[in-house]
């Protein structure tokens, strides 16, 4: 095959897929790393190895290992990737001096819970800047903060997002939901080893806040009975209301419901449920100007109003 159809027919997508199984020596561990079938980077490695005219690889002891020619690839990709990142970084820093818009990815409970207070003080407070947010599982947010198809992912509790750093923005508490009229209802507070003698419904294994409470709970966790396990707050309340179980849930998801008196909230006195929301930034992309605002925004003075909101429903 010429040169030039190599030249015609490569993308960054292909070497990027190809970099990783050489480094990982996988075509699993590399679909893995990048959350694409196996079927997918299979394809990508048939189709340089196409374009190249020959094998990349060959299998010694369990693991792919190039071939010269996968190695003279190998090397060439490195410097393409390398010079197309360089001119990524340079076309967003020159992008970023007039961008007004800030793109956000939150996970469910914070856009349950958080989200559209953060987005109206915002829009009220910095009219000349706009937030478009859209809701993305912790995978996802690494994902797009990675590629820069975000700017910010909104997270909580123990969710980390890689190759992130993290900054708090509010406080948040885990509060034991009731129906009214239920035989705890009558208390302000109660401990778990009391709560457990009661159907729980939770949030599904893969949330954040389902690995928040069985970290919190350690070994006491497994005496929980579990009657429903669902995929966000309101569904919870609406099954909590219902009276079948009752809940652990954030204390911001339950407002609502409590105005209304269909379900109270007790305090757990024996399990720390306190925890904090973070605003996640990529290491390796400097913010535009906006993203910067926002950040600086969030972190100061929407963390001080809340944390002062907070207090005076305390006291």
């Amino acid at each position: 095959m010429h040169r030039e159809d190599l030249a015609n027919s490569l993308n960054c997508n292909l070497l990027r897929t190809y970099v990783r199984v050489v480094e990982l020596g996988s075509i699993t561990r590399a679909a893995e790393s990048l959350y694409l079938a196996q079927s997918a980077v299979s394809s990508h490695v048939a189709a340089l190895a196409s374009f190249a005219g020959g094998a990349l690889f060959e299998r010694r002891d369990g693991r792919l290992v190039p071939t010269p020619l996968g190695n003279e690839l190998y090397d060439g990709g490195l410097e393409i990737l390398a010079y197309v990142n360089d001119l990524d970084r340079r076309l967003q820093r020159m992008a970023s001096q007039n961008a007004r818009i800030v793109n956000v990815a939150c996970t469910r409970t914070v856009c349950e819970v958080a989200v559209a207070n953060v987005v109206a003080s915002f829009q009220r407070e910095r009219p000349e800047f706009r937030l478009s947010v859209a809701s993305a599982t912790i995978k996802e947010a690494e994902v797009r903060l990675r590629s820069g198809e975000i700017d910010v992912a909104l997270t909580e509790g123990m969710n980390t997002v890689a190759g992130t750093k993290r900054i708090a923005f509010r406080s948040d508490r885990l509060v034991l939901a009731v129906p009214r009229g239920h035989d705890l209802a009558k208390r302000g507070s109660v401990t778990m080893a009391e709560a457990s003698a009661y159907p729980f419904i939770l949030r599904t294994r893969s949330s954040g806040m389902r690995n928040f409470i069985e970290e919190r709970m350690g070994r006491s966790f497994d005496q929980l009975t579990i009657v429903l396990e669902l995929e966000g707050n309101s569904e919870i309340i609406s099954c909590v209301e219902s009276g079948l179980g009752i809940a652990l849930i954030s204390q911001g998801a339950i407002v609502r419901a409590r105005a209304l008196g269909t379900v109270l909230a007790l305090d757990v006195d024996d399990i720390d449920f306190d925890r904090d929301f973070y605003v996640a930034l990529s290491d390796d992309r400097e913010p535009s100007q906006a993203t910067a605002t926002f950040v600086h925004w969030l972190t100061d003075t929407y963390r001080q109003a809340h944390a002062e909101m907070i207090s005076a429903v305390a006291g």
